[in-house]
């Protein structure tokens, strides 16, 4: 069986990086060594009896079990990007604001046949996303510490996808107007909705054609036996400004 794997009880999972020692679940503990005789689809009982089901870790699990640091942009948002950009899986994509690598990670599974460029200007955030991409098996993301603004002078214009998630988005507007491919799409993520603005004025100030400021709100449904509601979860999480660069 190949590491790393996923053990899965109802809303209940847990990451398995080494088969080694107990994990300490709520139904029990679980010997990791017996993983060593399972296949995938198979389950593993706790010394209480009560089985968890072996699966293999996908993308789906990255914003599961991914390390942490600073808040990461959520699935809804960067399927978003993904589907507004029309990211091929053969793109050369600039990612400014590593962060833990939850986008980048994205970006490089569905870029399969491309590379991703990310760069994050804090070097205790680049190792945490250094691991997650290690874990994630992810062999097309090419690591930058550095200040992004810094680093996109040294690139001409060859990138088909530029995403940033930092505090100098609005700075970088013109830079991704010169690294990116004609045709290529610039997607902005940013938590406030003033700061949303200014970066869609900037676009429109640069060229960028087919701009567009939006938000996606994801609401969850409460399904019991009596009957089926919306959950009191606030599922905002942010804006995303999306344009195309004609040269």
């Amino acid at each position: 069986m190949r590491l790393p794997v996923v053990l899965v009880r109802g809303k209940n999972s847990f990451l398995v990086e080494k088969f080694e020692g107990v994990l300490h679940t709520h139904h029990g503990m679980i010997d990791l060594k017996e993983l060593k005789n399972k296949k995938i689809g198979e389950e593993v009982s706790t010394h209480l009896g009560v089985k968890y089901r072996i699966l293999p870790f996908r993308p789906l699990d990255f914003f599961k079990h991914f390390k942490r640091g600073p808040a990461p942009i959520v699935p809804k948002d960067i399927g978003a990007i993904i589907v507004y950009t029309g990211l091929s899986p053969d793109s050369l994509i600039f990612d400014a604001g590593t962060g833990t690598g939850m986008v980048a990670a994205y970006l490089a599974h569905f870029n399969k046949f491309g590379e991703v460029v990310t760069v994050e200007k804090r070097e205790d955030f680049a190792k945490i996303a250094k691991n997650n991409f290690k874990l994630a098996g992810l062999k097309n993301v090419h690591q930058i510490v550095g200040d992004a603004l810094e680093v996109a002078d040294g690139f001409k214009r060859e990138f088909d996808l530029a995403v940033i998630d930092m505090k100098e988005d609005v700075a970088f507007v013109p830079k991704a107007k010169k690294i990116l491919i004609a045709g290529g799409c610039l997607a902005v993520y940013n938590p406030y909705i003033e700061a949303a603005r200014e970066v869609y004025e900037a676009m429109v100030k640069e060229g960028f054609q087919e701009v567009e400021a939006f938000e996606i709100i994801k609401v969850d449904l409460d399904i019991k036996r009596i009957g089926t509601r919306t959950s009191t979860k606030v599922w905002h999480t942010g804006y995303i400004v999306i344009g195309r660069n004609v040269v």
